[in-house]
């Protein structure tokens, strides 16, 4: 079978959208607990760095979400234009894991939310720890556990067998909202066990 993996970019995209509500939450808890400086004083020295002191992180938060959110488009809108390249197999049994996302944000989101991103020790942490969990986040099955994409895919595991007849078996992600034993799909290798999927023949 052949063997792609994401670039880089790619991963960075997924991983900014997998945290896109934990980005859009502290940028609204931060704007609301410095809402008293809300109003326009000039563009003056002094004005910039309050804006820097009380807003430039959830501005630059609200920036990267935009970013993965249309790289994310882009990036699913490329992967179904190669899938040409993919190959057929047999699904042998297969397991929904939707329920992986609800776990993610239980451990990876939820506790980033009681952080006071106004003190400048808690935000340096909160980058490292980011970078940390990036670092991880993108050499594992993470890849595909992400809140925002399960409205639009869903995440299985399976056993698959080859035109060969060879058994394998990976975590995929579809457009299909259920797939069953004996479905004929089309498999195209993103990362290691880690393929997007299409439908070809029911059973």
């Amino acid at each position: 079978m052949r063997v792609n993996n994401l670039h880089q970019s790619a991963k960075f995209v997924l991983f900014i959208t997998s945290y896109t509500p934990l980005f859009v939450l502290i940028s609204i808890k931060q704007i609301k607990v410095n809402s008293i400086y809300l109003n326009w004083g000039g563009l003056s020295y002094s004005s910039i760095v309050t804006f820097c002191n009380n807003f430039l992180f959830s501005t630059i938060l609200i920036a990267i979400c935009f970013i993965g959110i249309i790289g994310v488009y882009f990036l699913f809108k490329n992967i179904e234009r190669t899938m040409d390249n993919g190959d057929n197999v047999l699904v042998s049994s297969i397991d929904n894991k939707n329920s992986e996302s609800i776990g993610y944000i239980a451990t990876y989101i939820v506790p980033f939310l009681f952080q006071d991103f106004n003190d400048w020790y808690e935000l340096m942490a909160f980058i490292c720890l980011m970078w940390i969990t990036y670092k991880i986040y993108t050499n594992s099955s993470l890849l595909l556990i992400n809140p925002l994409l399960s409205f639009k895919f869903s995440i299985f595991s399976l056993e698959y067998i080859l035109p060969s007849g060879k058994v394998r078996n990976g975590l995929i992600i579809s457009r299909e909202k259920e797939l069953l034993e004996e479905d004929i799909i089309k498999i195209y290798q993103i990362g290691y066990k880690l393929f997007f999927a299409q439908l070809r023949k029911n059973r």
